[in-house]
């Protein structure tokens, strides 16, 4: 498969998903990127916050969206994309609100706040990159296994198998839902990076090679997206 790349090491696969990003940014100074939270994209931020520099003023073009979030849950719980963000890559760099378009995990109304991101987001240019990651049940964002998928943000009832995702481990109390960009909005993306790490993720890469698509394991269908790119650690699959 074109554009499916396969790294020797966690860190190897981070540093290659870093110059990625990187360069994204340096290309355009009014770049826009989707960012994915958890582990697969984590040593990805770490190496860009050291290669960019923290707080660099030439990131006051750029727009950083937020992939999804937990709903119910404060700001400051460890367990939100929120949380997540603002320590790994976000604060470091020093973005601020104007340059942050981001699913609030208190809103009220998470109905409400996905029509406000729906709205602000197809005011934005096409991103640049959207950074993904492959879910144990193949979900993209919190696009959840499916008979249809929404094209849109949009409120999600949580599948049995995210509701042991390792960062809901940190919540302190039961969530149910979240909310996520949709399928269209993520095809919107000029190149598509999906970071393929961990454990028990061999159907949703295995969904990637074959020549089928199949909503009960969203990121089959990232192959119909002519700039996806495949980044696999292969420690994960023993490849």
């Amino acid at each position: 498969m074109k554009g499916f790349l396969l790294f020797d090491d966690y860190e190897k696969m981070s540093r290659a998903a870093c110059e990625r990003i990187v360069s994204v940014i340096r290309d355009n100074p009014r770049a826009v990127l989707v960012l994915a939270t958890g582990h697969s994209p984590m040593l990805a931020y770490r190496m860009a916050v050291e290669r960019i520099g923290r707080g660099n003023a030439a990131l006051s073009g750029a727009v950083f969206v937020k992939l999804d979030e937990w709903t119910g849950l404060s700001r400051e719980n460890e367990a939100t994309c929120e949380y997540f963000l603002e320590k790994e890559f976000l604060g470091p760099l020093g973005i601020g609100e104007e340059n942050y378009l981001h699913f609030d995990p208190e809103a009220p109304d998470p109905d409400a706040e996905c029509r406000r991101v729906r709205k602000a987001y197809e005011g934005l240019p096409d991103p640049d990159l959207v950074i993904l990651g492959i879910g144990r049940n193949g979900h993209l964002g919190l696009n959840e296994p499916a008979k249809e998928l929404e094209m849109s943000a949009h409120r999600v009832k949580l599948d049995p198998v995210t509701l042991g995702h390792e960062m809901l481990t940190r919540a302190g109390k039961p969530v149910s839902e979240g909310v996520t960009l949709g399928i269209g909005e993520l095809f919107r993306g000029k190149r598509i990076l999906l970071l393929a790490d961990g454990e028990g993720k061999e159907r949703g890469l295995a969904s990637l090679k074959n020549d089928l698509l199949d909503t009960s394991c969203p990121v089959s269908l990232l192959k119909l997206h002519p700039g996806l790119e495949v980044f696999v650690n292969r420690e994960s699959f023993g490849l």
